[in-house]
């Protein structure tokens, strides 16, 4: 699944003309999909990945993009806790891997990036 960016919105809805995270037209390969109780979606997105660098990776709010390709990725898997629903890779859905992730924990890297390929290949 692959957005564009047509809106930049900062934490509270507002519409702003500069993001530290997102660039107006760039489009995007979702890496997830969060619903909260309240039905507001978002999108997991990679946001910057410099060359040599952990990548940062960022959820956003369905109105800053438009679809541009709808092909769900083969590793996706939907989930629910509490709070919200959602659709990522399995492999990230296990205990911890975000917190690992987050923290640069050398181990989720692979498991990040393989999952990550996956998404990109198959819908490039």
């Amino acid at each position: 699944m692959k957005i564009k960016c047509v809106r930049l919105l900062d934490a509270d809805g507002r519409e702003v003309e500069f993001s530290p995270w997102l660039t107006l037209g760039r489009v995007y390969h979702v890496m997830s999909i969060f619903v909260d109780k309240e039905g507001h979606c978002s999108y997991g997105i990679i946001t910057s990945h410099p060359n040599g660098e952990w990548p940062q990776m960022n959820s956003h709010a369905e109105e800053c993009f438009e679809i541009i390709s709808k092909v769900v990725p083969s590793n996706w898997r939907e989930w629910k806790d509490d709070t919200c629903t959602g659709v990522s890779p399995a492999a990230w859905q296990t205990d911890n891997f975000y917190e690992a992730f987050y923290d640069h924990d050398p181990v989720a890297y692979p498991i990040f990036e393989r999952e990550r390929d996956i998404i990109l290949r198959e819908d490039p």
